[in-house]
């Protein structure tokens, strides 16, 4: 569990460390692949890693006799990378001023869900953990429809 935490530590200061310098301008990251920019590449895979996987963990960790400790680390850690990537595409999007409309409450709420995944995991919130439980599952569910949204609005179909 130590080293487990250890990691997860490390994925968030290097998630931090590559957000904040990417908003300010310490590199320049962003660089067209086909329609999109490298930043929205990283969204898109990191949105749609949670979204799929999201829908995986809730299933498979009640309906399969698949090992919960390994679904849990895949979760945990592909949810921290996938994390990162969307910061990267978060902090690109400050860095140029743009409107950040549906982005704010996705970037927000993905903080949050994070964590509370996170404290939860590690055992920093050990008062009333079903609570949190609920509350980290209500996240992920809204989480669910705010990346969907925000998708569906900047592919212009909202």
């Amino acid at each position: 569990m130590k080293t487990q935490f250890r990691l997860a530590i490390v994925l968030l200061a290097i998630s931090i460390f590559v957000a904040v310098g990417t908003y300010m301008r310490l590199w320049d990251i962003r660089f067209s692949i086909g329609p999109f920019y490298s930043d929205h590449w990283l969204s898109i895979i990191g949105g749609t890693y949670l979204l799929i996987f999201i829908v995986i963990f809730a299933y498979t960790k009640r309906y399969t006799a698949v090992n919960r400790d390994t679904l849990l680390k895949v979760h945990m850690f592909g949810n921290l990378l996938a994390f990162m990537f969307v910061s990267v595409h978060f902090a690109e999007q400050m860095a140029h001023a743009h409107d950040l409309g549906t982005g704010l409450a996705t970037y927000l709420l993905l903080v949050v869900y994070v964590a509370s995944g996170f404290m939860m995991r590690f055992g920093l919130l050990t008062q009333q953990r079903e609570s949190w439980h609920i509350f980290h599952v209500g996240l992920s569910l809204s989480l669910f429809i705010v990346v969907v949204i925000h998708a569906l609005e900047n592919f212009g179909i909202l």
